[in-house]
């Protein structure tokens, strides 16, 4: 296991107050929970609210956190259907740019954040039962539960800017 979330957001994330010593399947459990969480906390929004102390939109959030865990699918399931190599990092901000996440529709946003959480649980437990491991070039090695407890606090952390994003604007 990898201390690299530790190291970089604390334990706890010192903003979010994520636990990194979460269970792999209590961490599983907040990813799967997502979309309905984002789904309640917007609900009656259009999304295009903006926390004050944040860059982004609360449908940019969305779309990130489902791209990560699109991305991080993809990572899992090359590497257990054979690829080899490190994986290759990625620009969350150019990838935001490229995408146009701030013109995206936030219907459309959770649609996507849907299918890519079921995606991501598939892959994840495929590389499970593998027993892969993955390097990534920033981080090091990590194994699925280091995955798993990372993209677990990327979507809980940024379900927290979105809930104070809405609270912050919506009132």
């Amino acid at each position: 296991m990898t201390d690299w979330g530790r190291a970089t957001y604390g334990d706890p994330c010192r903003d979010c107050g994520f636990r990194w010593s979460v269970s792999q399947a209590d961490a599983v459990a907040t990813v799967m929970a997502t979309p309905a969480e984002f789904g309640r906390l917007l609900r009656g929004t259009d999304g295009t609210q903006r926390h004050p102390d944040l860059a982004w939109t609360a449908i940019v959030y969305v779309s990130h956190v489902a791209d990560n865990l699109r991305i991080w699918a993809e990572r899992l399931a090359a590497l257990t259907l054979g690829a080899v190599g490190p994986v290759t990092p990625y620009n969350q901000d150019l990838l935001a740019q490229a995408r146009r996440y701030d013109e995206l529709t936030l219907v459309g946003a959770l649609w996507s954040l849907d299918r890519a959480v079921r995606d991501w649980y598939d892959a994840v437990a495929l590389a499970d039962v593998a027993g892969i491991s993955l390097v990534h070039p920033e981080r090091g090695e990590l194994a699925v539960v280091d995955v798993v407890r990372s993209n677990s606090h990327d979507a809980y952390h940024h379900g927290w800017d979105i809930k104070r994003t809405v609270e912050a604007t919506v009132r």
